[in-house]
């Protein structure tokens, strides 16, 4: 009779097949199908061979099962430690501490302004008019441009410039996510207190997943989204007070940490659990408190405009309603009609980044959700929370290692692993297949896509070198492509860098002239080489960069 697992094994092999399929045949152009063809499809079918070897054949028979001997506290915080220390190294050998995305740039740039004890940097009235060209995307829209921040909540870039006060700023996500291992190995312990193998899998599924560790290389804040999470966590699972005060200002922090959205995804859930379990004062507080921080987080870019000493009456700097008008309602009201292709292409790819044993694992534990034992129904909701949430809200994430918008559950994924194995851990079939899976994460998808990483990075992080060495007070960078070359505009917050960088999208052939004034010029153009066969091609205003340097007085021209 095939057992349970071969017929987990078997269904989960089909669903991977046929969402491979339709990704395969409907990913929509752009970077989804590029990192689907060029990473994440070699891992699933990876997977899927995997999958169907174990539902197809009985031929897993090693007698091999996870040490039976506890872990020591101790050795996992040394551990975690030395893993930081290689992600700290890794930042520079393998990622060249160079931020790729405009994500990853912005929270360098605020955490320059935090730096200068300001929430917004000054913007001097003759660069007013170009705030737009000196930085495109993500740039908080206060009122005539005076100063200028991102529109990101700020806690992560906070964190960024204090800890850059004692350390170097690149250590803090290896040291966030070293954080996050030890407290999922925590939680596992409260949890699975008479199954030490449980234990290890929590921490094996965590440690091993490319995903956490390529996004700690990077200055992404969902590092510090999944460290929050699962501190979080550790402090709800102790019950008392004292933690319990500890989760809400966790809360707090996680809340204004990037998104205001992603936290209370994670946390409702576990709320709405002690409400169930009849504690309803504690679970009225934690709603109380996150009323409260929701409120204070949407009213930032509001306080951020009053500290420049303007008030803002309409945008996302005009207070809540703002917020709510120029942040929210556009993603509720426009949908994007390939919301379900991007969505297979996510979830193919959030498993492809993890542990090959994660899936199956889960599977298994689905029968503790059903039961509704202990928090497992919690970490599925809020899991399941978060790609609805994201799904309706944002289903294109753009760049990203893994699928970063489920980066901040990984600690749950890999809890309810823990809880799969603690249940089937008994079968030989199933200790011979983490066994395998693991493995073959060790030695083939993690460096795999690690490297994938590093070879996707490179090529912009050697441009981003050639521009700084340009002998030019000033360059323009064509953005009249659509593969994200605009990103490579980045400017420090006091414009002390040179050559100051200038989108071409954002200027017309008289700023040029104003522009040559203040002093020379060079012009960048950066074809999309990379993209092109995936079906980038030049946008319709591809002209007006050639307009552009046609209208630059010859004296004022570098090349």
């Amino acid at each position: 009779m095939t057992s349970e697992f071969r017929r987990t094994t078997l269904r989960l092999a089909w669903v991977l097949a046929v969402a491979t399929c339709l990704a395969a045949l409907t990913a929509p152009l752009l970077l989804p199908r590029l990192f689907f063809v060029r990473q994440d499809g070699f891992v699933i079918a990876g997977l899927i061979g995997l999958l169907f070897g174990a539902g197809a054949s009985p031929a897993y028979r090693w007698n091999w099962r996870l040490p039976a001997a506890r872990l020591e506290f101790r050795w996992v915080v040394l551990g975690a430690t030395l893993a930081a220390l290689l992600l700290w190294a890794g930042t520079y050998g393998l990622f060249g501490n160079y931020p790729l995305t405009r994500d990853e740039h912005m929270a360098v740039f605020d955490a320059a302004i935090f730096r200068s004890g300001r929430l917004a940097a000054p913007l001097s009235l003759g660069w007013r008019a170009y705030a737009v060209a000196l930085t495109p995307d993500f740039l908080l829209r206060i009122p005539g441009d005076a100063a200028w921040v991102s529109a990101y909540m700020p806690v992560n870039s906070m964190l960024r410039a204090l800890f850059g006060t004692i350390a170097d700023p690149a250590l803090m996500n290896p040291t966030l996510a070293a954080i996050g291992a030890v407290a999922t190995f925590d939680c596992a312990r409260r949890l699975f207190p008479d199954s030490p193998g449980a234990q290890g899998v929590a921490l094996l599924i965590y440690a091993t997943s490319a995903q956490v560790l390529a996004t700690a290389m990077t200055s992404y804040a969902m590092t510090g989204h999944l460290a929050l999470n699962i501190v979080w966590l550790s402090l709800y699972l102790r019950g008392t007070r004292a933690s319990h005060a500890g989760a809400i200002a966790i809360g707090f922090l996680a809340i204004g940490l990037h998104q205001v959205l992603f936290h209370p995804l994670f946390a409702v859930p576990f709320i709405d659990h002690l409400r169930r379990q009849g504690q309803w004062r504690t679970a009225a507080v934690y709603g109380g408190c996150y009323a409260l921080f929701g409120l204070l987080w949407i009213s930032y870019p509001h306080l951020v405009a009053t500290s420049a000493g303007l008030q803002a009456q309409s945008g996302s700097s005009g207070g809540g309603a703002g917020f709510m008008a120029e942040r929210v309602l556009p993603l509720l009201l426009h949908r994007n009609h390939e919301t379900i292709q991007l969505m297979v292409v996510n979830l193919l790819r959030f498993v492809s980044w993890e542990n090959l044993a994660l899936l199956p694992l889960m599977a298994l534990g689905f029968g503790a959700v059903r039961r509704n034992e202990g928090i497992a129904r919690p970490l599925a909701y809020g899991i399941l929370l978060t790609i609805l949430a994201t799904a309706f809200l944002l289903p294109f994430q753009g760049h990203g290692w893994g699928y970063r918008y489920l980066h901040g559950v990984i600690g749950s994924c890999a809890l309810l692993a823990a809880w799969g194995w603690r249940d089937y851990s008994d079968r030989q079939e199933v200790r011979a297949f983490v066994r395998t899976a693991s493995l073959a994460t060790l030695l083939g998808s993690l460096p795999f896509l690690i490297w994938q990483a590093a070879a996707f990075i490179g090529p912009d992080a050697r441009t981003d070198r050639k521009i700084a060495l340009i002998n030019a007070d000033m360059v323009i960078i064509n953005a009249d492509y659509s593969d994200y070359r605009i990103d490579h505009v980045r400017n420090l917050p006091d414009l002390s860098n040179r050559p100051i960088r200038l989108a071409s999208y954002w200027l017309k052939p008289s700023d040029i002239r104003a522009l040559c004034s203040r002093g020379t010029i060079a012009f960048v153009d950066l074809p999309p080489i990379d993209l092109h066969d995936l079906g980038v091609h030049r946008t319709e205003n591809a002209n007006d960069f050639e307009a552009l340097r046609a209208a630059a007085p010859a004296q004022c021209i570098r090349r």
